[in-house]
């Protein structure tokens, strides 16, 4: 009896200690020298915010690290069951492993874990990048292709959790931590730093809010306590600017601090933007208030301080840009990479690309960036773990990656001709409800399978896919009543 009810008393202790998981390590400073850890305990209040670390392993016994430091423990207004505890580790050496536990003696430790710094010399860096995820068994399976490439660290562009800054919707932070730290170890296993913009659902409102009503986003991760927009090296080469697009922090309120980073970054190889908002977008409105903001007031900076690629998203899709200075099509200009599908599902994106879209589809997946002393390589990957597009196009695997989006089903905004309804005036107009008959006409060169969806305020109610199973497949030419 007395065995049975210690081993319930260490399953209570462990079941109490974390909510959403294991730690998630994130950079307030350097992310060669220092890392922060940051963790969550249910309950009372933990007497002390503490991690044990060391270069070597100890499973879990104290006793055994020979470093240790202590940290703040704070609260989210509005949540009395839950304590942040975050830990900063300094003075770490570059490019080293360090093993670690964090807790306290009355709440517990979790179980060790290890992690790496970043060198801090050229050595080649690779990091896996994308937004809109949301807490789906997607997210989960995208998340675990994400590790197996063993990234040194990954970038979150926004819209994260899905909680809009609402208490009542803390447990959807909850499950996206647990599958965070879950899914996010290497295949050696190291639990993989993650660095986070803020997007529209961190925020209660969405845009132009304060920074009290995006709780969850400055709360659980130790990035910049008083900003929403930071910068990060990683090595030599590599200088990280997050920004937010509009949600905390206006565009205009960022411009002087982005010209400043970007100025003293320009010893960097690589100089890498990653927000929520679009300046060049695949799914929504090119003229939308938040995108036009971005090209009148970042866009300038971009291009006079040469930017090598920044990360967008926001519109649910996959899309690379042609490389682009001044508002036009240039080979010194910067690339833009997105748009935000790592997780939700994909959208629209137009049959026809406009000027500055080189290729776009509505394929679920992230980017992985693989960034060497020589050159830079970019990646974006499925769910499934394929590789379907590659820049530059000249790398090794472009082709091959062309021939797999090629076979991708996509959803397409409906060209003129291609749909003929009672109810509308024209194509894209609201549908108030009731019968209505659609006439459908392939006018691809190629089958399509046509259905009606319903939109919401930024997406086209009629969308084509070439995916066999939706409701009407034709043939070039054929023509359907429904």
């Amino acid at each position: 009896m007395t065995a049975w009810l210690l081993f319930v008393f260490v399953l209570c202790q462990t079941a109490a200690l974390l909510a959403g998981g294991e730690p998630v390590v994130t950079y307030m400073g350097d992310p060669s020298t220092s890392l922060t850890v940051n963790w969550q305990v249910l309950g009372a209040k933990p007497e002390e915010a503490r991690v044990y670390y060391d270069s070597a392993e100890h499973h879990g016994k104290l006793g055994d690290y020979t470093s240790q430091a202590a940290g703040e423990i704070s609260q989210i207004p509005g949540l009395d069951d839950r304590w942040l505890c975050r830990v900063t580790l300094e003075n770490l050496t570059p490019g080293s492993v360090c093993y670690l536990v964090a807790g306290s003696p009355g709440s517990g430790f979790s179980k060790e874990i290890k992690v790496r710094t970043i060198s801090a010399d050229d050595s080649p860096l690779r990091f896996v990048t994308g937004g809109d995820m949301g807490t789906s068994d997607l997210t989960r399976q995208l998340l675990a292709q994400s590790a197996r490439l063993s990234p040194d660290f990954a970038v979150v562009g926004g819209d994260i959790a899905y909680a809009d800054g609402k208490l009542e919707k803390v447990g959807a932070w909850d499950i996206w931590l647990r599958y965070y730290t879950r899914e996010m170890i290497t295949p050696d296993g190291f639990t993989i730093p993650l660095v986070l913009a803020i997007g529209n659902h961190e925020v209660t409102g969405g845009f132009g809010k304060s920074k009290s009503e995006a709780r969850f986003f400055f709360g659980f991760f130790g990035q910049d306590p008083e900003r929403s927009y930071f910068s990060r090296r990683f090595g030599r080469n590599l200088a990280l600017l997050i920004l937010d697009t509009g949600h905390v922090a206006s565009h205009q309120e960022q411009v002087g601090w982005i010209e400043r980073q970007l100025a003293d970054f320009q010893n960097a190889k690589y100089k890498v933007a990653i927000y929520h908002v679009p300046l060049y977008p695949s799914h929504r409105n090119f003229d939308g208030k938040y995108s036009k903001l971005g090209r009148e007031q970042w866009a300038p900076l971009f291009d006079k301080y040469a930017l090598t690629v920044a990360f967008e998203n926001h519109d649910h899709t996959f899309k690379r840009t042609q490389r682009i200075k001044n508002g036009a099509v240039a080979e010194d200009g910067t690339l833009y990479l997105g748009d935000g599908c790592w997780g939700k599902g994909g959208r629209a994106v137009p049959t026809e690309l406009p000027w500055y879209l080189r290729v776009a589809s509505s394929t679920e997946h992230f980017w992985v960036a693989d960034l060497g002393p020589e050159k830079a390589v970019y990646r974006a990957v499925d769910v499934q773990g394929r590789v379907f597009d590659v820049y530059p196009e000249s790398e090794p695997g472009a082709v091959e990656a062309r021939e797999v989006l090629a076979q991708m089903a996509s959803f397409h905004f409906l060209p003129d001709g291609a749909l003929k309804a009672e109810a509308f005036k024209e194509v894209g107009e609201e549908w108030s409800g009731g019968e209505t008959t659609l006439t459908y006409r392939n006018i691809f060169d190629r089958s399509a399978v046509f259905s009606v969806g319903v939109g919401g305020e930024d997406e086209s109610p009629i969308r084509m896919s070439n995916e066999a199973g939706d409701r009407v497949r034709l043939e070039p030419g054929e023509e359907a009543v429904r």
